[in-house]
């Protein structure tokens, strides 16, 4: 969002300076065309000029025909007398005219001014062929106010068309989404407006299609895996309903024990599963060094009939994490490979690719290719892990636990053990 208002912000300004920029050199030039005199600029000059001659022409030691004459034939504009008694005016306006002021008559051949002579009783008459201009100044302004206005329409028009294509993206993938095609999601780009919206819509597809995926998990669970231990505990009572052998119902009733611990068991693990959800938790992110948190959390523990080897960095490894769930993860690992390891493990710290990895090795028959993405999923086993203990969940787990604390999982073979190498890789702190 802090994207799409920064940039409509500059679209708007940058918009208004242009067009305003623009409209103004395209004025100026108009302007710079129409340098030569306008009609007003003439005809205020002949007034000036025209009261000059009236004080000339008042004059009867001048001679007024010759002058008048010798004007008519330098200048466009006519010069010519009449007697005041000829000129006849309205009354509205003697009063000002006899006053001294010119008078400005207009026709269809032009504008004319004129100049009473009161010493010789005559009227100075000047006619032009001026016309009175039409004022283009408010159709111009009309036509600036045009161009900004319709200018910064089309510069954010153009600017939103690409946010109407994102909006009309998000609006179709949500009405899917919410018709059940929970695979729907949106391409996000870096130029995107709402990137941060799309991103969002993702997240929450994603968490959605999650918490379905859980709750299909859970569901098969109990119908499936807890079928046997209900179906041995059914048997047990029946069989402690028959016998009549106090030995025999000692047995029984240790087996049902045992098909309870077994049926806890799974009942905890799916909850711990469904518990390990990024919306329900909140991590306490601590700075660790991870050397020292290795050696002081496994060094010294014994695994009987194990060997386990601590390999540590030579330098210090300091990674942002929570230690509980990131002891969660190791836990999972190192159970892992004491279930289907030999004799050796060994725990690694290394960094490679310019991030720090821990490797949890042992010597196992390992994990195929194929099967290293099936077996992070919940309740799946792999082909060697048949007749051992275990739901399946381990790994699970570990992956649900990296997925949102971003530490991911990564299945392998251990290069020197040449059994299974699970890592678990992190990002440095800075």
């Amino acid at each position: 969002m802090k994207k799409l208002m920064t940039s409509l912000v500059l679209v708007v300004l940058v918009a208004i300076a242009s067009l305003g920029w623009s409209i103004s050199e395209f004025a100026s030039l108009l302007d710079h065309d129409n340098d030569t005199q306008t009609p007003a600029t003439h005809l205020a000059a002949l007034k000036l000029l025209g009261g000059t001659l009236a004080q000339t022409l008042d004059n009867d030691s001048v001679n007024n025909q010759s002058i008048i004459a010798n004007w008519n034939q330098l200048n466009s504009e006519q010069l010519s007398l009449a007697s005041e008694a000829d000129f006849v005016l309205p009354s509205a306006l003697k009063t000002a005219f006899y006053a001294g002021e010119s008078l400005l008559l207009e026709s269809d051949d032009g504008i004319s001014l004129h100049y009473l002579l009161p010493k010789t009783g005559q009227v100075l008459n000047i006619n032009t062929d001026i016309v009175t201009p039409t004022d283009v100044s408010f159709d111009l302004n009309k036509l600036y106010t045009m161009l900004f206005y319709g200018g910064v329409v089309l510069i954010l028009l153009v600017w939103v068309s690409p946010l109407i294509r994102q909006l009309v993206n998000l609006s179709k993938a949500t009405q899917a989404f919410g018709m059940g095609e929970l695979q729907q999601r949106i391409p996000v780009r870096k130029t995107s407006y709402i990137g941060t919206i799309e991103s969002e819509f993702n997240r929450m597809a994603d968490r959605i299609q999650q918490l379905i995926d859980d709750n299909k998990l859970l569901s098969r669970a109990v119908s499936h895996d807890l079928k046997t231990p209900i179906a041995r505990l059914r048997f047990g009572i029946e069989a402690l309903e028959e016998t009549q052998s106090e030995q025999l119902r000692v047995k029984y009733f240790q087996r049902l024990n045992r098909d309870l611990d077994t049926m806890e068991d799974l009942v905890m693990t799916l909850l711990s599963y469904a518990r390990l959800d990024e919306a329900n938790i909140q991590p306490d992110w601590q700075s660790i060094e991870l050397n020292a948190w290795l050696l002081e959390k496994y060094q010294g523990q014994v695994y009987p009939d194990f060997s386990v080897e601590l390999v540590s960095y030579p330098t210090a490894l300091k990674i942002k994490t929570d230690p509980k769930y990131l002891s969660m993860q190791v836990n999972n690992l190192l159970n892992n490979a004491l279930r289907f390891g030999k004799a050796k493990i060994r725990l690694t710290l290394a960094v490679e690719e310019g991030a720090t990895w821990l490797h949890v090795d042992d010597d196992g028959p390992g994990i195929d290719e194929l099967e290293s993405m099936q077996v992070i999923k919940p309740f799946v086993r792999g082909q060697h892990s048949r007749g051992n203990s275990g739901h399946g969940m381990g790994l699970a787990i570990v992956d649900r636990i990296g997925y949102w604390m971003n530490a991911p999982l990564r299945i392998g073979r251990a290069p020197e053990l040449g059994g299974a190498r699970m890592s678990l890789k992190f990002k440095a702190e800075i």
